[in-house]
């Protein structure tokens, strides 16, 4: 049963999103975004921590984990949209750039594997806490242009350094922690980095 929990918290991610857009649509306080947030970032965190620790960490739940990451967020953006949308509007390239880095990266890892990304860098890693102290700023607390900008600079560094692995590896990567490691990953070429799905 424990080895079913990462797909457990993965699914709980993905059901997150859409709750957290009914209880925009529903007019809820902006407090209820924040145990929200807060689960949605922890299961991020823990699917993969206990995949690990219960030997089912392969790569097709990671790129299960990344899918769910996108469509969690696609929710979250349209959740912001709704409550934050002057905000939104006036940081609109801001936006814009987050989702052209994250498209970038899919694009880059299709093209050079056919396979979703699921690269789990120490950036992506640190992205998703900024990404949850921004969300927070800005759908608890309407927060002003800053948590966009800053969400944004983050986006793109982080994102630029997964294209780059990507263009870098000669088999899918999976887990790599950062462009650095590449060297000692291309020479022995771990296990895990090519799978076949």
């Amino acid at each position: 049963m424990k080895r079913h929990l990462p797909f457990a918290l993965t699914t709980l991610r993905l059901l997150l999103g859409p709750i957290a857009l009914a209880c925009a649509l529903a007019g809820v306080t902006r407090f209820v975004f924040l145990p929200i947030l807060i689960t949605g970032t922890l299961s991020d965190i823990f699917d993969g921590v206990l995949a690990r620790k219960f030997g089912v960490a392969t790569p097709r739940l990671r790129r299960y984990d990344s899918v769910a990451d996108v469509i969690y967020y696609l929710f979250i953006l349209a959740v912001a949209w709704f409550l934050c949308k002057p905000v939104i509007v006036l940081n609109r390239w801001a936006i814009l750039l987050i989702l052209l880095s994250e498209a970038g990266s899919i694009i880059t890892s299709f093209v050079r594997f056919g396979k979703y990304p699921a690269t789990h860098s120490y950036l992506a890693k640190i992205y998703g806490l900024c990404l949850l102290g921004g969300l927070i700023a800005l759908l608890v607390f309407d927060a002003s242009s800053w948590a966009v900008i800053a969400l944004a600079i983050v986006a793109v560094v982080t994102n630029a350094e997964i294209i780059a692995i990507h263009c870098k590896m000669n088999s899918p990567p999976v887990d790599v922690r950062s462009i650095f490691a590449l060297p000692s990953i291309n020479g022995k070429r771990p296990s895990g980095l090519d799978d076949p799905f």
